[in-house]
């Protein structure tokens, strides 16, 4: 497994290089909007620049792993960088709006697009089935399957960024995931799919070292879409390579970011009257900061935000595991999975409901310290 440690030295080493370019250009007072750290509960919306380039850092870990072990397995790897390479159109497009904040919505949606044809096309690996009758069938049209498949990938991808908001929360829901699938590619014998699912938690692992607790470097959209991706196009890869495995397994693993996404658009849409897009302060991670982790919200200074941002993150990763944990115990029997995700979609909903109307159970909440330990104002 020397190929997951290449790949955490790798993006570690370029992490610290952004971090140490950031934390200079902060000294030299041309640091980005927001410092070389967030001091703020969560990103701020006009940060850019290198404290969101923590993608380059995984981009790096993978590209570098996966070049290695040409010289070990060259199949493996082979297809490993053909999925990089597909993955550059949405990764490319998501660092140049983290260093302009100038790429429109609509052009990071039709790379995402891009990108998930690319995977498509050069892995020749499309949505076949689901398990449902009517709609295998329908599967059997070509063109059904493709689009399927675009829409499965570039939604992921978007979901991901959506979940981008914390210390550790993107990262760590991806690594829980992909520990998922590795799993479960492990019991299929699919040395493919385990080899890029670990390969990609090293380079998150090394990323995650300066990202969590304490918030040095954020993934970006970069870095977001291009673990959107990389899930995605796993998840293709693993149910059409192993029909032992149920269809409805790459949705349960993946429930907590998929419903956070289509919860965010209904809400967006009919609540909001805005567009799908819109960016808003009003998702479960958002909430769970100011209504769960209320002994660190108030007038305090940065050290209580940025204690408070880095212990929002748990919360998201507990409820990630919820989906994850039964995926891979059931990963063959689609009628459970099919209830899992059903029973995950309305606890999302429950939760949701409880925490916005200011009813969530006691026993969530962190309340605030002895007095000695709160900001002095």
């Amino acid at each position: 497994m020397a190929f997951i440690l290449v790949a955490l030295v790798a993006a570690l080493l370029v992490t610290l290089f952004i971090v140490r370019r950031t934390l200079a250009g902060a000294r030299a007072g041309r640091a980005v909007p927001g410092g070389a750290r967030l001091t703020a509960w969560t990103r701020a919306s006009n940060l850019k620049g290198w404290g969101r380039a923590g993608g380059l850092g995984v981009a790096a870990g993978l590209l570098l792993s996966l070049a290695l072990r040409l010289f070990d397995d060259a199949a493996i790897a082979g297809a490993g960088l053909l999925l990089l390479l597909a993955a550059m159109p949405v990764f490319v497009a998501g660092v140049v709006d983290d260093f302009t904040q100038n790429v429109r919505p609509a052009i990071r949606l039709a790379a995402a697009f891009v990108s998930a044809a690319l995977g498509g096309y050069l892995l020749n690996t499309w949505v076949v089935r689901l398990d449902v009758p009517l709609v295998d069938a329908a599967f059997a049209v070509p063109a059904v399957a493709i689009v399927f498949s675009l829409v499965l990938v570039a939604g992921l991808i978007n979901a991901f960024n959506i979940i981008d908001g914390f210390n550790g929360l993107a990262g760590g829901v991806a690594s829980l995931i992909l520990l998922g699938i590795a799993y479960v590619a492990f019991k299929a014998g699919d040395l493919l799919v385990l080899t890029a699912s670990l390969t990609a938690i090293g380079a998150i692992a090394g990323f995650m070292l300066f990202n969590f607790p304490r918030g040095l470097i954020y993934l970006g959209d970069g870095g977001a879409y291009l673990l959107g991706f990389w899930i995605g196009e796993l998840l293709i890869l693993l149910v059409a390579r192993n029909p032992q495995v149920s269809p409805w397994f790459p949705l349960l693993v993946c429930c907590y970011p998929v419903c956070e996404m289509l919860f965010s658009i209904y809400r967006r849409v009919f609540f909001r009257r805005s567009r799908p897009h819109t960016p808003d302060m009003a998702h479960l991670h958002h909430l769970i900061y100011k209504r769960l982790v209320r002994w660190l919200v108030g007038s305090g200074l940065s050290a209580r935000h940025e204690q408070g941002n880095a212990l929002t993150s748990p919360y998201l990763w507990i409820i990630t595991s919820v989906g994850v944990a039964p995926a891979v115990m059931f990963w063959q029997n689609t009628l459970v999975l099919q209830i899992g995700c059903v029973v995950f979609a309305a606890a999302y909903v429950y939760a949701y409901m409880r925490i916005v109307r200011f009813r969530s159970p006691r026993w969530l909440s962190l309340r605030r310290g002895p007095r000695r330990f709160q900001d002095r104002t």
